[in-house]
């Protein structure tokens, strides 16, 4: 598995990150007291950041299967423990409690069997499935191309590769060394009703009001554009007023599927969900600037 880490040096980058991590923790501590439990279901949605770091051989010769736990760091609880005590260890590692259930599965929720003076795991990861056959994305289980040989999961194919031009692109990378489809579309549907994706590549780079990516004046229009390379009104043709000022909700609603914009009579700031307002509430945290006024209190 080494060898094939050191094969790209993207791949390489990522082993130095958890060669640093391991120093952490003894070869034999790795091998004989922090061997993987098993959790559920190898796709299983939750997944710790680490665990789109390579896996690190624990010097039994084989990588951690998909769906244990990979554990990189563990520490030893106090010799008085009650129910707050998983928390406290959580803290002092800074992971969330709900990550430290995770990566301790044999532990009941409410810490209620915490043992004194025993080794707990507090830094650790569910080791994804990989796809070492090169086939990765939904089609293929979700397995992910991080920690193989070609590190980007081109969405045309759902197959691992390592161009930059062909695989790792904006608009083409699913996912793997690339901020992937979460960020950039992959299937040309982008914007507030799509996740806050952007649009690039071949889909164009304009997201729609209505949540199409594309270029030109139907997609990039001053007012058909909700985000990306917009066209931005003239401010000597009087066409610089804000949405906010002139929006078209006709029920006091905003953003979502129908994209409206907020006005004066509903007040001028679209609220996280999806209501037009003027109280600091509506325009403070959770504001959505695309539909509305925000960061301060419209009058």
């Amino acid at each position: 598995m080494k060898a094939s880490l050191r094969a790209t040096a993207l791949a390489g980058l990522v082993h130095i990150q958890l060669l640093a991590v391991s120093t952490l923790v003894s070869p034999a501590l790795a091998k004989d007291e922090c061997q993987p439990y098993s959790w559920g279901d190898p796709t299983h949605g939750f997944a710790l950041k680490m665990a789109n770091k390579a896996a690190a051989d624990d010097g039994d010769g084989a990588p951690p299967k998909a769906g244990e736990v990979n554990c990189r760091q563990q520490s030893t609880s106090p010799s008085s423990v009650n129910y707050y005590t998983c928390t406290e260890m959580a803290d002092e590692h800074d992971i969330s409690v709900e990550t430290f259930f995770v990566i301790n599965p044999k532990l009941k929720k409410d810490c209620s069997d915490i043992q004194p003076n025993t080794k707990y795991c507090v830094n650790g990861f569910i080791e994804p499935l990989r796809a070492y056959d090169g086939k990765c994305g939904p089609p293929n289980n979700n397995a992910t191309c991080l920690g193989t040989q070609k590190q980007c999961c081109n969405s045309q194919t759902f197959t691992c590769g390592d161009n930059y031009e062909v695989d790792c692109a904006p608009g083409i990378c699913w996912e793997g060394v690339c901020p992937g489809d979460k960020t950039w579309s992959t299937d040309g549907t982008c914007g507030a009703q799509h996740g806050n994706r952007q649009c690039a590549g071949k889909w164009g780079d304009c997201c729609s009001l209505g949540g199409k990516c594309g270029t030109g004046a139907e997609f990039c229009g001053k007012d058909n554009c909700q985000s990306g390379n917009c066209t931005k009104p003239d401010p000597g043709t009087g066409g610089g007023r804000p949405p906010w000022l002139t929006g078209n909700s006709t029920d006091g609603t905003c953003g979502g599927p129908k994209a409206y914009t907020c006005k004066v009579i509903y007040g001028n700031c679209c609220n996280k969900n999806g209501r037009c307002g003027s109280l600091p509430q509506d325009c403070g945290d959770g504001c959505q600037p695309l539909f509305g006024k925000c960061g301060t209190q419209s009058k």
